[in-house]
């Protein structure tokens, strides 16, 4: 299918900048100028007038292993109506359980999954019954035979340091040791760090710049926050040394009265994702990434800076850089949306609430150059 997306405010991940401009995809590819000669076809024409164009949203945090494990949920029936066309699963999965996810789940799924391995082999597989993160258990020759054999798929390692999670006693070197895999496999280390079990700033000085604390915005236990209200010191020196902060919202992941103030005290989140799970799929207090963009549209981050947050700092995180721009030859994957004003409640796990004004509306996700969703009242 040939495609010109018109008069669209285009976001361009490249630049960082929204522009008025016309989008051409040949076939599965963005190109300069729709296509021409006799084999062309003529080209769908979409009026993108009032909208928002923007190359397809990277949800950084997902669990798409659906009825694999208890938090799966369905990759396709989630993504394209949100305008996510890639999803990196975080540690859903681990070296005993990755096939089954590969045959199952992402090869009958249309949205492209990448994937963080869990340090534990059965990944997480149930909340009542926690993964066993020591280092003793990782299954380190797997891992690597894995890494050797799946490279284009697989892009880092997954932890979770919480208590009733992890003992305490084991958090410094089950995080060291995870470090160490990740050198030999490449890629990097996302650490959960919601009610840690570890102190939060000695965790971010252990980490390396590009790997990941994900649910900075948590408001369980120790928080990025000190007793004054201020981003603390460590997490903020980690972050400025290239330490990624993944909001990462989840159902109780994220605290709004931690976010606010974070943000107010000028701690930004480099990557903003979803943690999509069952009991919040599309309800409260996480509802889906659309509407946790808009957030932090309310929050004061500005339409640029959540943007990036959802394209291209998730893709330079996981090595793909094609996947945020719209330069000629690169994949065709788009998303529309129009920005419309109205009042949008918020509420977190934790009581809190909060009125947002705006709200991220999908119109439109295009995959591969293939429209896998359009609204209703769209077009």
């Amino acid at each position: 299918m040939n495609l010109r997306i018109l008069n669209g405010q285009v976001y361009d991940p490249e630049t960082g900048k929204i522009t008025k401009r016309d989008l051409f995809v040949n076939g599965t590819v963005m190109a300069e100028a729709p296509a021409e000669g006799p084999d062309a076809g003529t080209p769908v024409t979409i009026d993108a007038e009032g909208c928002i164009v923007t190359t397809g949203l990277i949800d950084n945090h997902v669990h798409f292993y659906n009825y694999g494990t208890e938090n799966g949920v369905n990759p396709d029936a989630y993504a394209f109506p949100c305008g996510i066309t890639t999803a990196v699963d975080a540690g859903s999965v681990g070296a005993g359980t990755y096939e089954g996810f590969r045959r199952t789940v992402m090869t009958t799924s249309d949205v492209k999954i990448y994937t963080q391995l869990h340090m534990a082999s059965g990944g997480q597989a149930a909340e009542v019954y926690p993964e066993n993160q020591q280092a003793k258990y990782f299954e380190r020759a797997r891992i690597r035979e894995l890494f050797r054999t799946y490279p284009d798929n697989l892009v880092g390692l997954k932890l979770r340091l919480s208590n009733g999670v992890l003992d305490p006693q084991y958090a410094e070197e089950t995080l060291r040791e995870t470090i160490k895999m990740a050198e030999e496999v490449g890629g990097n280390v996302t650490v959960h760090m919601s009610d840690p079990c570890i102190d939060s700033e000695k965790l971010a000085s252990i980490l390396r710049p590009g790997d990941v604390m994900c649910h900075i915005f948590h408001g369980k236990g120790e928080t990025i926050l000190d007793a004054d209200g201020h981003v603390r010191k460590g997490i903020r020196e980690a972050q400025e040394r290239g330490v990624i902060m993944d909001m990462a919202n989840g159902r109780t992941n994220f605290d709004i009265v931690v976010g606010q103030k974070a943000i107010a005290d000028g701690m930004l989140p480099d990557i903003i994702s979803s943690d999509i799970n069952p009991p919040a799929y599309y309800l409260h207090p996480l509802h889906s990434m659309p509407r946790i963009m808009s957030k932090f549209l309310d929050f004061g981050m500005t339409l640029e800076q959540v943007l990036a947050a959802t394209t291209r700092a998730p893709a330079m995180n996981i090595g793909h850089p094609e996947l945020a721009t719209l330069a000629a030859g690169t994949p065709a994957d788009l998303a529309v949306f129009k920005l419309v004003q109205k009042e949008v409640p918020y509420t977190d796990y934790n009581g809190h609430t909060f009125t947002g004004h705006q709200v991220l509306v999908p119109q439109m996700t295009v995959k591969d150059g293939k429209v896998m969703y359009c609204q209703a009242d769209f077009q």
